[in-house]
């Protein structure tokens, strides 16, 4: 099992504000993966609770739902992680943890995993739009033929009778 960002977010933050847990934990890798897993999960259960509760102005477009959840989102996020990994610092790890530490601030993180999820958005719509016959893959742009050969792998391809030489002796820059 792979640790997800969560985990990986935990991880860094107890080993920066709680050395001593941390330095107990006898398999930390483990605790992590698990850690973020019951994030993950926890998040979406109280994410999926805030937007059974939420009720939509009038009016309200399309883009602005897709924000007011976006926002519930990221609140539901940030309380499980306020009570699952960020536990008060122990004493003596030095500075306030909201403190310039080297680690990434929570919006950086944010923005991080927003263009990640935006990324993923776009290759599944185009992966969706190929194989649906609305585009083909000399419709993409280089950047987009790139991202979806590594969001899905170079044998994607195939299912297109074409391959990454075959692109590349078009003259595509893949």
């Amino acid at each position: 099992m792979v640790m997800n960002q969560y985990g990986i977010e935990a991880k860094a933050y107890w080993k920066r504000w709680l050395p001593a847990r941390y330095a107990a934990l006898p398999f930390p890798d483990t605790y992590f993966t698990v850690l973020g897993e019951q994030v993950e999960q926890q998040a979406g259960d109280l994410w999926d609770d805030l937007v059974r509760r939420d009720e939509a102005p009038e009016g309200e477009t399309h883009e602005e739902r897709t924000g007011r959840l976006q926002m519930l989102k990221e609140e539901a996020t940030r309380a499980v992680m306020d009570d699952l990994v960020r536990l008060p610092p122990e004493p003596g790890t030095g500075s306030d943890p909201g403190e310039d530490d080297g680690l990434e601030s929570d919006d950086d993180f944010q923005q991080r995993v927003t263009s990640f999820q935006q990324q993923l958005d776009s290759n599944s719509t185009l992966v969706e739009q190929l194989l649906d016959g609305e585009k083909r893959i000399d419709d993409l742009t280089d950047d987009d033929l790139n991202s979806v050969i590594a969001w899905m792998s170079p044998a994607f391809l195939h299912l297109f009778d074409t391959s990454v030489e075959a692109e590349r002796a078009k003259g595509r820059s893949i």
